[in-house]
């Protein structure tokens, strides 16, 4: 289970932001991302539902975010789950890479 993200606004990696790994309340991982934006929480996960909680208030300061959710489903807990956060100062998105 790895992760990154790339701050549009400044145009490179969220170096610093903290990303945690919960499931079912329970945090499980939790990664300060490297220079790139970069950072991997778990070598491998079981079937079932997480969450990402990506820590933008902090990252960012005084922007319009705090902790940005991501909630997903592991069916195929063989395969390699890579969940990408494209970040700006009033927007996100995100998808399942690879």
């Amino acid at each position: 289970m790895t992760t990154h993200v790339l701050d549009t606004a400044q145009g490179c990696g969220a170096a610093g932001m903290r990303v945690d790994l919960r499931r079912g309340g329970e945090v499980l991982a939790s990664v300060t991302l490297d220079a790139g934006g970069r950072g991997e929480l778990l070598e491998t996960l079981e079937a079932g539902g997480y969450e990402l909680l990506f820590h933008a208030g902090d990252y960012q300061g005084a922007g319009f975010f705090d902790i940005i959710p991501i909630r997903f489903y592991v069916a195929e807990p063989e395969v390699h789950y890579h969940v990408p956060l494209i970040l700006s100062p009033f927007g996100y998105s995100t998808y399942r890479g690879g």
